[in-house]
């Protein structure tokens, strides 16, 4: 069967959405040539002359959209509140669905959140529905955020013949807000990324050094996002110091949002200034390097219902504090501390228990790696794989 694949072409900036689509992007390209199936990758953005060639493998490049004028824009939200459907100019253009026929593509897959509409059957990913969840945050509300979202996933994932979900909890938000029957589910937890060689200690020293960094700090990198939760966090550090007398310094790495200021402005009120490094977005390497180095990751995210970091974390032999948000326990085990996102005493009485016993945070690291070699990209591709074929006798019925 001829398989098409989106790659919307994440920049590194994007954080998740970047390692995720090179994590797959690697495995494709070393595990197609096993298939039957004849798959084109096609790709939003400039031309590259570096992807290799490799059987089962054609590459097509379509033309990147400009973005929309600020008259469009204001003129798409006005139509949006007004209850009036709006036809984007890729939908005008429908490019991805006229290069798909051009290539005779029978089924597509589209890997990541981003889609372009498309009349052939197709695998849908779901990262989160949030906007369903949380809709309070402004960064799935604000300026016609929220009807937006929910004008495009009440079409795209109605329409999928495969909804691809990393946990039950996943299923059961997409199965309460959108009423999609539970066969057209498959579940894939979301894959560690590789990491080809860890750090010598070396070389975390470099990093710190760098950054200027102490050797005992927190970790958590995320974009600045209000969802991110960055103010309970910086409220925990702030009782670690007046009520336990521990203290410890915290990395923040990732681009602003928005809401960088409001965190800067919360450091000083705290009294974390001297504290608190802020590191804007980072070369992966130096990335690996503070995981590598921290004494733990705190990810106190209100989203769910997976994330990435948390994984990278446990590869690096980095333990974890995370959010308990739906979907948590059955991505982390017992590999992870859980804390309530809302409770910086709760937050910070985890912080004091990696300090005060070293044997659990040992554990925590052994438990993390062992995590982190459990579900790969390579398996995920091959849970893909399998759907593809599970397809392939139902789309023999018509050209």
């Amino acid at each position: 069967m001829k398989v098409g694949v989106f790659f919307p072409g994440f920049k590194p900036s994007a954080g998740g959405g970047y390692t995720f689509e090179q994590e797959l992007l690697r495995a494709l390209l070393q595990l197609a040539p096993e298939t039957r199936h004849q798959f084109t990758l096609f790709f939003a953005g400039e031309k590259s002359d570096e992807l290799p060639a490799a059987k089962n493998l054609n590459y097509v490049w379509i033309d990147p959209q400009e973005p929309p004028s600020r008259i469009r824009k204001m003129a798409s939200e006005i139509a949006i509140r007004l209850g009036r459907p709006q036809k984007s100019r890729s939908e005008t253009k429908a490019l991805l669905q006229k290069a798909a026929e051009r290539e005779n593509i029978e089924f597509f897959w589209f890997p990541t959140l981003m889609s372009r509409p498309i009349e052939i059957p197709y695998i849908a990913t779901v990262w989160d529905i949030q906007h369903r969840n949380q809709p309070w945050f402004p960064e799935v509300s604000r300026k016609g955020l929220w009807e937006q979202r929910e004008a495009y996933y009440s079409t795209y994932l109605r329409r999928a013949a495969y909804i691809l979900t990393p946990n039950s909890a996943g299923q059961a938000e997409l199965a309460l807000f959108y009423q999609i029957p539970a066969a057209r589910f498959r579940k894939l937890p979301h894959p560690v990324p590789c990491i080809d060689s860890l750090p010598s200690a070396e070389d975390v020293a470099a990093v710190l050094n760098k950054y200027n960094i102490p050797a005992r700090y927190l970790f958590y990198p995320a974009q600045f996002w209000p969802h991110k939760n960055h103010a309970n966090l910086l409220k925990a550090l702030g009782i670690l110091r007046s009520s336990h007398g521990l203290e410890l310094d915290l990395v923040l790495c990732g681009s602003d949002q928005g809401n960088l200021p409001h965190i800067q402005s919360l450091v000083k009120e705290i009294g974390l200034k001297e504290y608190v490094h802020f590191l804007d977005f980072i070369p992966h390497e130096d990335l690996i390097a503070l995981y590598s180095g921290a004494f733990a990751l705190t990810y106190l995210t209100f989203f769910g219902p997976e994330n990435l970091p948390p994984l990278e974390a446990f590869a690096c032999g980095c333990p974890v504090i995370a959010s308990a948000v739906a979907g948590a326990q059955e991505q982390f085990g017992d590999a992870a501390l859980r804390v309530d996102p809302v409770r910086p005493d709760g937050i910070a009485q985890a912080i004091k228990d990696l300090s005060d016993k070293p044997q659990l945070r040992l554990e925590l690291i052994a438990r993390g790696r062992a995590r982190a070699k459990a579900f790969n990209s390579l398996d995920y591709v091959r849970g893909v794989l399998e759907i593809v074929d599970e397809f392939e006798p139902v789309r023999i019925n018509w050209k």
